[in-house]
């Protein structure tokens, strides 16, 4: 029995390095945040605006449409937005912003 306990721990510990990886992004994100491209759009997917920099978001847990994102880098400003197409774009490390 302890051997099967062993082998099931092994392969959770190597098959999860991915999962491990989403933790710790997961956890960074929602305490310092990460730089992101966010990009809104109108439901008939006209470009209505687009924040680039430290960025938090969050879905609602209301069960709506709402997403808030919060920009680090402009005080914490917070933006709510309801009923729009929203694609968020992680920017790697080393891509400049501009």
């Amino acid at each position: 029995m302890k051997n099967y306990i062993l082998i099931g721990i092994a392969v959770l510990g190597i098959s999860s390095c991915a999962w491990w990886s989403d933790i710790g992004k997961d956890i960074g994100s929602n305490t310092k945040g990460i730089e992101r491209i966010a990009k809104v759009y109108s439901l008939d997917g006209k470009l209505i605006t687009e924040y680039k920099g430290l960025m938090r978001v969050r879905e609602s847990s209301e069960g709506s449409d709402r997403i808030v994102i919060n920009l680090i880098n402009e005080n914490n400003r917070r933006i709510i937005i309801e009923n729009a197409a929203v694609i968020i774009e992680e920017v790697p490390a080393n891509k400049n912003m501009n």
